[in-house]
């Protein structure tokens, strides 16, 4: 379905399943409060109204998102995905639930990073033990995300820091990858189930995972989502293919910095191949530049897609 006609949903799965789009979809996790005043302002609102949904909406249309991410509210264990059911009944934009992944998941509970990284050497037993936990609950709220109306998912966790993994990829397969890769068939299997059909689910980690792409890929994941420019992402098209969804990839600072030339640059590198433009931080903050944000976003609008 060509010639702009595509909603965001079907822009979405069409990218992530290697079909053709009448654009290139765009998504972020969250624009912050004050960057969606100052976006309202910019476009012929005077005044910001109250930043309710409505609001919101209105700014991520002038950006021309397509995806959102939401995260489940701890604060309301009986209705975690209030927030994106809400989305879901009053707006038409493919969302994402965000799950921890095993490392994640597990790391969260240190008060102590550093501890934690020990542990995954000296008491594995012991992280085995908090990591079943730890996706249990993941599970669990992935299931009350599908009944919620989520399309797809992202599993965090972040793994990786700028010069690499903060443990060895030995470690990674032995203790994490095997319950990472359970929870991802297990989604397939409860969103068949509840859906009646596979929901697309993808990998999130800052910092450089490239040690680790090809063992995302044999996983099953449909997509990875951050691609900071600490890697080479040339390189990380190159590994994992052109049906693997690259999410992410535009650095904040390229907003002032680099701007339209950076877009180009990021591109020649993830294209040909599936991909979703957005910032690799996932968050646009409220001391971007309005002006600087549209000026890309609308540039991005207008690219046809090949």
């Amino acid at each position: 379905m060509l010639g702009g006609n595509m909603t965001k949903i079907e822009r979405v799965l069409a990218m992530i399943d290697g079909e053709a789009v009448d654009k290139l979809p765009k998504g972020e996790f969250f624009v912050e409060d004050g960057l969606v005043a100052k976006l309202l302002q910019q476009s012929s609102f005077p005044s910001p109204p109250p930043l309710d949904l409505e609001a919101r909406m209105k700014a991520y249309e002038l950006l021309g998102l397509d995806a959102l991410v939401f995260m489940a509210d701890s604060q309301k264990p009986d209705k975690p995905w209030a927030e994106l059911q809400h989305w879901q009944e009053e707006s038409d934009f493919f969302l994402f639930a965000l799950l921890d992944g095993p490392f994640q998941g597990v790391g969260h509970g240190y008060a102590d990073f550093t501890a934690f990284l020990m542990d995954t050497v000296r008491d594995q037993e012991k992280i085995a033990e908090l990591v079943k936990e730890s996706m249990q609950k993941s599970l669990e709220l992935g299931r009350k995300a599908i009944a919620s109306g989520a399309h797809g998912f992202l599993i965090a966790d972040d793994i990786a820091y700028n010069r690499g993994l903060y443990i060895s990829p030995r470690i990674m397969r032995e203790i994490f990858f095997p319950y990472l890769k359970e929870l991802l068939q297990s989604l397939r299997r409860t969103s068949r189930e509840l859906a009646g059909r596979e929901l697309p689910i993808f990998f999130h980690s800052d910092g450089d995972i490239r040690l680790i792409l090809q063992d995302l890929k044999e996983m099953g994941f449909k997509g990875i989502h951050s691609l900071e420019s600490v890697m080479d992402l040339a390189e990380v098209r190159e590994a994992v293919g052109r049906d693997m969804c690259l999410m992410g990839g535009y650095g904040l600072d390229w907003f002032e910095a680099g701007g339209v030339p950076k877009v180009d640059e990021l591109l020649r590198m993830v294209l040909p191949g599936s991909y979703i433009f957005g910032s690799s931080a996932g968050i646009l903050d409220e001391n971007l530049s309005p002006g600087a944000v549209l000026e890309v976003y609308r540039y991005v609008d207008g690219l046809k897609c090949i």
